[in-house]
């Protein structure tokens, strides 16, 4: 491992440091693009519900496509953390965030895949979009935990603040997530969608995408990085979309069942 924490070291401080400005404001001018991509609705991420072959890329099987795309997420985080790392408290603050980042991933590569009743297939093109961005995600913020090593890990209010928006969001997103599976075992055949009726489902219709989105902002917040909020921000730009269009195919499954309903903020959007 060692050789591969030298090679990633050597990497990062010869080709992306020195041009950490610019990488910087590409990252976040790509966010912004993609959200004026995804909201024209010209295009939108192939897996799931939205899941749209083709014939110019091949399909992967859905599980094994999105554990392949998750995964990168976790292990990328602990390489660039290991690499970067300086001596420290056995309670630091980067050592405490680390955990909340393995957490959240150990679902969502791991537990909620083996979980779900069946899953539609990916597009290949999807499966590696989604590896480099949490890829580049990932190596930055794990790199900016490295740099918190070194500080001890301190309840102050502002990190108790952050850690029970990320736990708020976390209970959301999962049980939201955990929720739509067990009405499809229910009441479908695993592969066939059905109108969901519990908790914030009442309001809006992608409760797991607000989830998502409350977790990461609380996760910046402890953070203090440019980093957790960037995230924050491809965070919004990629689910908003994906809310809306989510919003418009139950709309059009389920018609005037839908009601009322928002795509991710209750009574607003």
């Amino acid at each position: 491992m060692d050789t591969l924490y030298d090679l990633v070291r050597r990497t990062v401080n010869a080709y992306i440091v020195p041009h950490s400005a610019f990488l910087k404001s590409t990252w976040v001018g790509l966010g912004v693009v993609a959200f004026g991509i995804l909201s024209s609705g010209l295009l939108h991420a192939n897996y799931g519900r939205h899941f749209n072959p083709n014939s110019i890329f091949p399909t992967v099987n859905g599980k094994l496509g999105w554990i392949s795309m998750e995964i990168v997420s976790p292990i990328t985080v602990v390489v660039l953390y290991q690499t970067f790392k300086s001596p420290g408290p056995s309670s630091s603050t980067g050592l405490f965030l680390l955990a909340l980042w393995l957490v959240h991933y150990s679902n969502r590569a791991c537990f909620s895949v083996l979980l779900s009743p069946g899953m539609k297939k990916s597009r290949l093109d999807t499966v590696l979009e989604s590896m480099v961005f949490n890829l580049i995600n990932a190596g930055w913020v794990g790199y900016d935990l490295a740099h918190l090593s070194t500080e001890p890990f301190v309840l102050t209010p502002r990190m108790l603040l952050g850690f029970v928006m990320f736990g708020a969001g976390m209970v959301i997103n999962i049980s939201s997530d955990y929720h739509l599976q067990g009405i499809r075992r229910e009441k479908g055949d695993g592969n066939r969608y059905v109108l969901p009726e519990w908790g914030l489902y009442k309001y809006i219709l992608s409760p797991n995408y607000a989830g998502e989105t409350l977790e990461w902002i609380g996760y910046a917040v402890m953070l203090r990085q440019e980093s957790g909020w960037v995230f924050v921000l491809w965070t919004i730009c990629n689910l908003g979309p994906r809310a809306r269009t989510n919003l418009a195919w139950y709309m059009e499954k389920f018609g005037d069942k839908v009601g009322n309903r928002k795509s991710m903020i209750p009574w607003i959007i």
